[in-house]
């Protein structure tokens, strides 16, 4: 059945707020204390679908899937960590979307209609056969895994032969600050440990991105790096959001023509299994 899951969750959208407030509760006010779930926070600190980070990630994911994989609507596509799904309409297109996430109210409000059907699983025991599935996407994942290889080695075991991983994560360990214990990472990445991560997959592309903000969000992460835990995101005036999202365009627009950038905030990328 579409848009099933190991545990069933129904719920409405109430126009008051309930006694144990879920993600969905977030979404739609801003004023419920944060809790210690990371979509919670990024949802508190502004980060919701028409951020223009979101959106320009929407629009990266849709350029690597074009370079790794037909628009032929028929592909079996995992999600791990998908958060609250902003990147599966997206997906959509190109297939069936099966989504794993380890938080039972972050999947509660990920619409039924993207998705063939939604788990409660650690990526580092992905309940699917060897071989399942055509991509895996993993945006911003692995950082908050301890054991990245063994989920990593997860991902591998479930991806067809010649089919391909799609990933993000943040880069450069020395700007790990706040942000990211305010978000649970466990490490940044350089180019050379998503290598050896990776060092399974054949025709690995790797990338930096969201370079033009890398030195002041540097700045600003060094400055606060021993600063009580908190989430950089900021809710922008809709002027400004646009204007960054412009901007970032243009870091997308090197990666579609495989341009490497020299430095960027994110290391993003993808490679294929036995290709």
């Amino acid at each position: 059945m579409k848009g099933e899951y190991t545990e069933i969750i129904s719920f409405h959208v109430l126009p008051t707020l309930s006694t144990n407030p879920t993600l969905q509760d977030y979404l739609y006010n801003r004023s419920i204390p944060i809790q210690n779930n990371m979509d919670y926070k990024n949802v508190q600190a502004g980060l919701t679908k028409e951020n223009y980070w979101v959106r320009s990630k929407n629009d990266l994911i849709d350029i690597f899937m074009k370079k790794v994989c037909k628009d032929d609507g028929q592909l079996k596509i995992l999600n791990i960590g998908a958060g609250t799904g902003d990147d599966l309409e997206v997906l959509n297109k190109y297939g069936k979307n099966y989504v794993i996430d380890i938080d039972k109210e972050a999947l509660s409000v990920i619409d039924s209609k993207w998705c063939e059907e939604k788990k409660v699983s650690d990526a580092c025991n992905i309940p699917y056969d060897d071989n399942f599935f055509d991509i895996v996407v993993s945006c911003d994942v692995f950082e908050h895994i301890e054991n990245d290889q063994k989920a990593v080695s997860e991902v591998y075991r479930v991806l067809k032969e010649d089919s391909a991983l799609l990933f993000t994560v943040p880069a450069f360990q020395f700007l790990f600050s706040s942000h990211d214990k305010a978000l649970n990472h466990h490490r940044r990445y350089s180019k050379k440990m998503i290598r050896s991560r990776l060092s399974q997959f054949n025709d690995v592309n790797i990338f930096f991105w969201n370079s033009l903000f890398f030195i002041p969000i540097a700045v600003w992460r060094l400055v606060n790096r021993r600063s009580k835990p908190k989430v950089d995101h900021m809710d922008l005036p809709s002027w400004l959001n646009t204007l960054f999202f412009n901007l970032l365009k243009r870091d997308n627009f090197f990666i579609k023509r495989g341009v490497s950038i020299p430095v960027g905030l994110s290391i993003v990328g993808y490679g294929f299994k036995g290709k």
